[in-house]
């Protein structure tokens, strides 16, 4: 069998890997916080022939780059403008987030939509009420005073970090923790919408499936040359 079959599998694959890549970020467009994520794939040359070009899929990256932020008019909705993540207690250990929906639970403590604790330097952070204000820099206040500061935790390098359902992990000494610039700022009834555009992505999964379509046929001529070959063959 000729290996140029091979060729073209190469490329149905990859079209393949990045037509899930953007199905999943078209699914969360509008999901608050959420960051796009990019196949990278590159040409390998053929060592036995080098008119031969296979396509190799090399990583999977997220674009951690700011997504704008919108009024949602609701208390418990807070949005990082710049750098860094809110730091959140769940059953695996402490995750990180860009996604501020945020509730009070019947403990009275802040709390993610899946009820994981909102941490602020004294551990999950505890609200009195309902009338409280966020500061710029993350910190909560009632008419008693401070309830507590909003960890925001950076990176030197966020696009390291795994992505684990609607959170984060740090995954190794190589992700290292980094301070927030003086741009950094806490808005309180905001949420950061999804950095997916919309537009750009339904016309990167079009130029995708037609690429796709198009490794197929090529799949299925080389298929159909190959077996008339055989069979002239066996005719002689």
């Amino acid at each position: 069998m000729d290996r140029c079959i091979f060729v073209a599998l190469s490329g149905a694959v990859t079209q393949e890997k990045r037509l899930d890549m953007l199905s999943e970020n078209l699914a969360n467009i509008n999901t608050p916080g959420f960051k796009k994520r990019q196949l990278l794939f590159e040409s390998m040359v053929d060592e036995s022939n080098s008119m031969r070009h296979f396509s190799e899929s090399k990583q999977v990256v997220t674009d951690m780059s700011q997504g704008f932020t919108k009024r949602s008019g609701r208390d418990l909705d807070l949005a990082i403008q710049g750098q860094g993540f809110f730091e959140i207690e769940t059953p695996d250990g402490i995750r990180y987030t860009r996604n501020g929906t945020f509730m009070v639970d019947k403990d009275g403590s802040l709390v993610t939509s899946e009820g994981y604790g909102v941490l602020g330097g004294g551990g999950v952070i505890k609200l009195k009420g309902s009338n409280f204000v966020v500061s710029a820099d993350g910190d909560i206040s009632d008419k008693d005073g401070s309830l507590g500061k909003l960890n925001i935790i950076n990176f030197e390098n966020p696009e390291m970090l795994v992505r684990e359902g609607n959170y984060y992990s740090a995954p190794g000494e190589w992700v290292k923790e980094a301070p927030t610039d003086e741009m950094t700022e806490v808005l309180q009834g905001h949420l950061e919408v999804s950095n997916v555009n919309a537009v750009k992505a339904m016309t990167t999964m079009i130029e995708c499936m037609r690429s796709y379509e198009s490794q197929s046929k090529m799949i299925q001529t080389i298929d159909e040359i190959t077996r008339k070959a055989i069979e002239e063959v066996g005719k002689g």
